[in-house]
C-alpha cells in the first residue's frame, strides 16, 4: 500500500501585512471562465508573481516537470505492494476496482483546479482553507497536511529498508533509513532542479519494470492458453460481482491514488501558476489510472484464480511475476517497489512538506524561521534541515509502532485535508461568493468528492481515527495560545 519533507533579505523577510478586504466581496469570475479572465482581489495579483514578490520562489518548473513529480509520489507501480489483497476484496476485479478508485479522486482533483486558479500559492490547501474560510480552519487543514507529510517520508523509509534488508540482511532497518534520509536530504538542498532530475531518473527506472512485467506477462498468457487467457470477466464478472464488496475494494485501492495533491505545494515553482498544476494533477492521475488498470488486468489474465498467492497476500504481485518469468523477475519488481515507495517517493514527500512548513513559516502559523529562503538556490533551507531532523528523531517510534498503523496515520491526514478542500469550494464559491454560476463544479463535484473521501477515511483503523483527533485537537491548542495568549497574527500577505 502506497502510504505512505543568511542575512534577512526581501525574499526571506516575514510577508507585509495586507490591508482589509472590504466588506462587499470582490466579484469572482465562475470555474468556467477563469481561463480567460482570472478573477482579482487585493490579496491577489492579476499574473503570478516572481522573485521576491513570488515568497522567494523561482518559477522553472513547466507542466511536464510537474507531471513527473507527481507520478513519483503516487508511485506507477504502486499496486505491486496491494494488488492481492485489491484483487480478492473485489473477487477477482482489481481493475475494475482500481478504475471506479479513479472516478471517484477525480472529483477531488477537480476541486484543486477550482482553488489554484484562484489561490495559486505553494501553501496548497492551507492556504484555500485559510483565505476561502477562515484562519483557523486554514490552519487546522496545514497541520493535518503536517501530520501526513511529517510521517510520510519516515514512514517510505522503513518500507524500503524492510523490503532490502531480506536481500541484504547484513545491512538493519535503520543503517538502510539513514542513508535514505541522507541521500533525500542531499537531494533536496540542492534545489528543484536537482530533485527533478532524480525524479526522471527514478521514474524511466519504473516504467522499465512496469514494461517488462507486462510484456513479459502478455508473452506468458499467449503460451499457457490452458491456465491464462484475455478474458472480459478478468475486468467485470457478473457472478462474482458484489457492489458492497466492491467498493470495500475501492476504499483499499483509493489509497494508490492518495499523495496526487503534492503537485499544489509547487504552483508558486511553476512557471504557470494558476493553470499549470491543476492541468498536471489531471494528466498524472489519468496516466496512472490506465497504468494501474493495465498492470491489473494482466496480472489477473495471468492467474485469474489467484491461486499462486492464496494465503499470501502481502507478496501477492510478486508470487505473479515470478510464475511469468521466474524468481528473478519478482525480486526486481519487490526491490523496485522498495526504492520507489522508499527513496523517491520520500523524497517528494519531503519537498513537499517542506514547501508548506515554509508558507506556514512566512505567514506566522509556525515560527517565522522555518519561513527563510536561500536566495541562490530557492531551496527553504531551514524548514529543509527541519524536517530532515525530525524524521531522524521519529524513526525509533515509527519502527517500533509498526507500518500499518503508521500508513493509515498519515492517510488520516491526507485524506482529511481533501474533505477541507472540497468543502473550501463549496463555502467560498457556493455560500460567500454566492456563484451559481457553474454548479457542477462549484457543488456537485466538491459534494461528490467529500463522499467519497468521507467513505474511505470511515474505513481506516480506530487507532488512526484516535491518533488523527489526537492531533487535530493538539494543533487547535496550539492555534489558540499563538493567536490569543502570544498575540502572534496570522498572515497569508503573499501575492501568491
Amino acid at each position: 500500500m502506497k502510504k505512505h519533507p543568511a542575512a534577512p533579505s526581501a525574499a526571506s523577510a516575514p510577508a507585509p501585512s495586507v490591508p482589509a478586504a472590504s466588506a462587499t466581496p470582490a466579484p469572482v469570475a465562475s470555474p468556467g471562465a477563469m481561463e480567460a479572465a482570472a478573477p482579482v482581489d487585493d490579496n491577489l495579483a492579476a499574473a503570478p508573481p516572481t522573485g521576491a514578490a513570488n515568497g522567494g520562489f523561482k518559477r522553472t518548473l513547466s507542466v511536464f516537470d510537474l507531471v513527473i513529480y507527481g507520478l513519483i509520489s503516487m508511485v506507477p507501480i504502486a499496486p505491486f505492494s496491494i494488488y492481492a489483497s485489491v484483487f480478492n476484496a473485489s473477487h477477482g476485479m482489481p481493475a475494475l476496482t482500481y478504475l471506479i478508485a479513479l472516478g471517484a479522486m477525480l472529483f477531488t482533483v477537480l476541486s484543486f483546479g477550482v482553488m489554484i486558479n484562484r489561490f495559486p500559492s505553494s501553501g496548497s490547501i492551507y492556504t484555500y482553507a485559510t483565505k476561502g474560510i477562515g484562519k483557523l480552519v486554514g490552519f487546522v487543514a496545514g497541520w493535518l497536511m503536517l501530520l501526513q507529510y511529517l510521517v510520510g517520508p519516515t514512514l517510505c523509509y522503513i518500507m524500503a529498508g524492510l523490503a532490502l534488508n531480506q536481500y541484504v540482511p547484513a545491512v538493519p532497518v535503520w543503517g538502510w533509513c539513514l542513508m535514505f534520509m541522507a541521500f533525500t536530504a542531499f537531494v533536496a538542498l540542492r534545489g528543484m532542479k536537482t530533485t527533478i532530475a532524480v525524479n526522471r531518473v527514478a521514474l524511466v527506472g519504473e516504467l522499465l519494470v512496469l514494461g517488462l512485467f507486462l510484456v513479459l506477462g502478455i508473452a506468458y498468457i499467449i503460451g499457457h492458453p490452458a491456465t491464462s487467457g484475455f478474458s472480459a470477466t478478468a475486468f467485470f464478472n457478473p457472478s462474482a460481482f458484489n457492489f458492497g464488496d466492491t467498493m470495500g475494494a475501492v476504499s483499499l485501492a483509493a489509497f494508490s491514488y492518495v499523495g496526487f495533491g503534492c503537485v499544489a505545494t509547487l504552483t508558486q515553482e511553476a512557471k504557470d501558476g494558476k493553470t499549470g498544476p491543476s492541468r498536471a494533477m489531471m494528466i498524472m492521475i489519468l496516466l496512472l489510472g490506465a497504468m494501474f488498470v493495465l498492470t491489473c488486468l494482466v496480472a489477473t489474465w495471468v492467474d485469474p484464480s489467484g491461486k499462486v498467492f492464496a494465503g499470501n497476500e502481502d507478496n501477492g504481485f510478486y508470487l505473479v511475476a515470478q510464475m511469468v518469468a521466474g524468481p528473478w523477475l519478482g525480486i526486481v519488481c519487490a526491490v523496485a517497489v522498495a526504492l520507489a515507495q522508499g527513496v523517491f517517493t520520500g523524497m517528494v514527500f519531503e519537498v513537499s512538506i517542506v514547501r508548506v512548513i515554509y508558507v506556514m513559516g512566512r505567514g506566522g502559523s509556525l515560527p517565522r524561521v522555518l519561513g527563510k529562503m536561500d536566495e541562490k538556490t530557492g531551496v527553504p533551507v531551514v524548514a529543509t534541515l527541519f524536517v530532515s531532523c525530525l524524521s531522524l528523531a521519529i524513526l525509533p517510534a515509527l519502527l517500533y509502532l509498526g507500518m500499518d498503523e503508521v500508513a493509515k496515520v498519515s492517510n488520516f491526514g491526507a485524506l482529511s485535508t481533501y474533505l477541507i478542500l472540497n468543502f473550501t469550494v463549496i463555502w467560498y464559491y457556493w455560500v460567500r461568493q454566492k456563484d451559481h454560476s457553474n454548479p457542477w463544479r462549484l457543488l456537485v463535484c466538491p459534494v461528490l468528492g467529500m463522499a467519497v473521501t468521507l467513505a474511505v477515511l470511515a474505513s481506516l483503523s480506530n487507532v488512526a481515527h484516535i491518533v488523527g483527533i489526537i492531533w487535530i485537537v493538539l494543533g487547535v491548542i496550539y492555534y489558540l495560545v499563538t493567536t490569543r495568549v502570544l498575540h502572534h497574527d496570522v498572515d497569508l500577505g503573499d501575492p501568491a
